[in-house]
């Protein structure tokens, strides 16, 4: 579990120094109500601290949560800013207890329909991309979420992290 949450770091980190992030095209709406609830991914054995160990040198808020978006996990390199501590951990909150990218909710909040995420549960959920479940195995281990950049940034630096678990 350790290598793994180290690949997640480390992704995260070269995406942040290295890559650029893509414009988002907004979602479109759906043509349909679907039959099947999208998002049913079941928990599995939540991430652990001690699995999560790795300070990088980022300008980035870490949050690494577990499946219960408690956080087990937390990094944030000098000189970022201090507002993004609790958005890193936000993030990553709602992507573990709502089973599904915070990027979802943001887009969802840019529709006429949207206004309705501020009434899902007070906290409200985090609609601000950068917020992305963990899965292993199927499963939902915990999510990572990333503050300290644009939305978009955020969200590349933290996928590439997640995308490292399978």
């Amino acid at each position: 579990m350790r290598h793994k949450t180290l690949a997640i770091l480390a992704a995260c980190a070269a995406v942040t120094i290295c890559g650029q992030a893509q414009a988002q095209q907004p979602a479109a709406a759906p043509a349909a109500v679907p039959d099947q609830m999208p998002f049913d991914v079941p928990y599995g054995n939540s991430i652990t601290a001690e699995a999560t160990k790795s300070p990088r040198n980022w300008k980035l808020a870490i949050s690494v949560v577990d499946t219960h978006g408690e956080l087990v996990y937390f990094y944030k390199m000098d000189s970022t800013q201090q507002g993004s501590v609790t958005i890193s951990q936000n993030k990553a909150r709602t992507a573990a207890r709502y089973r599904r990218p915070t990027q979802i909710f943001n887009n969802a909040m840019q529709t006429p329909a949207g206004a309705y995420i501020a009434t899902l549960e007070s906290p409200s959920p985090t609609a601000s991309p950068g917020g992305i479940p963990l899965v292993e195995g199927g499963k939902i281990i915990g999510a990572v979420g990333c503050s300290g950049a644009t939305g978009d940034q955020d969200a590349v630096a933290c996928k590439a992290g997640a995308d490292t678990v399978k």
